[in-house]
């Protein structure tokens, strides 16, 4: 049998812990149902039975990212507490299946129900609002589209971003794992951001005027004024940065699970 992962047990494992935890997962997609019907039916209200879709995509990626991030913060809670955590690395269970039905969950899972709830919730409002016209249509903004400005599917790469920097918080940190992930985030945040200026400045030799991550270097040579900016690069290559610090961070995550002792 692979030690790393064989399917059936990785199914039982699975199993294992939906059982022990569809509950308190069930009352949590309740409690976001009705948050998000009483902050769309409440606005609703207000907008004379019209449900602006610049609102909708605002409560869609707010709902998500917050949501996602709390989710993914508490999925391997027992990890910080010692009487939970032995029973759960003494399970017959490989690190790497462990940590997948985490990242399941909290990622692929999570994402799924959260569509499903927030179009069922904002088709409900819609449906029992104005019926809208051409010049003022009341409809349920297609999250997939690229008619809307910015994308809403831009919610998704950002969610995948902050999932693998909170999946490793919940797994680093003992104890307030989101309160400690945004904390360090933040603190990481102000460092580079403080040392940014000056590594430019030391890079040509010039005093900067002012720049922050990835903007325009603005410095004065004697009289000149000048302003530098970044060769374009291709669109995807931000994508490939960003999907190469994912994967560090979720790879992160998982090795310091193997290393996790009571």
């Amino acid at each position: 049998m692979n030690q790393t992962f064989d399917f059936t047990r990785f199914g039982m494992l699975f199993k294992k812990h939906t059982i022990e935890n569809y509950k308190t997962y069930l009352m949590s997609v309740a409690v976001l149902a009705g948050l998000l019907l009483l902050v769309m039916g409440v606005t609703s209200y207000n907008t004379e039975g019209y449900l602006p879709q610049g609102f909708q995509f605002g409560i869609f990626m707010a709902f998500l990212l917050l949501a996602g991030c709390i989710f993914t913060s508490m999925i391997f809670s027992e990890m910080g507490d010692k009487k939970k955590a032995i029973p759960a690395l003494t399970l017959p269970a490989s690190h790497f299946e462990k940590y997948l039905v985490g990242w399941l969950y909290s990622f692929l899972i999570f994402q799924v129900l959260y569509v499903g709830i927030y179009y069922l919730i904002a088709t409900v409002v819609v449906q029992m609002g104005q019926p809208g016209t051409l010049q003022h249509p009341n409809s349920v903004i297609n999250i997939f589209t690229n008619d809307f400005k910015p994308h809403p599917y831009y919610t998704f790469i950002i969610y995948t971003f902050l999932h693998s920097l909170t999946i490793w918080g919940a797994i680093y940190f003992e104890k307030l794992h989101f309160i400690k992930t945004g904390f360090a985030f933040f603190i990481a945040a102000f460092a580079f951001g403080l040392i940014n200026k000056p590594i430019i400045g030391a890079m040509i030799n010039e005093k900067i005027d002012g720049t922050t991550f990835f903007s325009p270097i603005s410095f004065t040579d004697g009289k000149q004024y000048w302003s530098v900016h970044a060769v374009s690069m291709p669109d995807y290559s931000g994508a490939i940065v960003l999907g190469l610090v994912v994967l560090i961070l979720w790879i992160s995550a998982y090795y310091r699970l193997k290393e996790k002792e009571v």
